[in-house]
């Protein structure tokens, strides 16, 4: 969010886009909805719910899936500074990408 706070594109800090904005909503939903499936496993898994093994995959699967996209938009969002080693980000997805 800094980035996007203080970068400036045709005169505008690039957060002041609408399309910026609705991807920071989108990020930020399914950084949620994926901690939340997370921690129903985790829950699931202490009661001993019978369909904790189904309910942990479901929540790997997204949450991995989620989280890389997150990522990978937030590289985006930084255009060719994301891949430079100055910031967090690109050690971020580069490490996602290897596992």
């Amino acid at each position: 969010k800094d980035y996007v706070t203080g970068r400036k594109q045709f005169k505008r800090p690039l957060a002041e886009f609408q399309n910026i904005q609705f991807k920071l909503a989108d990020m930020a939903s399914d950084l949620v909805a994926s901690r939340m499936m997370v921690r129903n496993a985790a829950k699931m898994m202490d009661e001993g719910n019978p369909q904790k093994t189904m309910y942990a995959a479901m929540a790997k699967k997204i949450a991995t899936d989620k989280c890389f996209d997150i990522c990978n938009y937030a590289l985006q969002m930084h255009g060719g500074y994301g891949y430079l080693n100055e910031y967090p980000v690109e050690r971020v997805v580069r490490d996602l990408r290897v596992h």
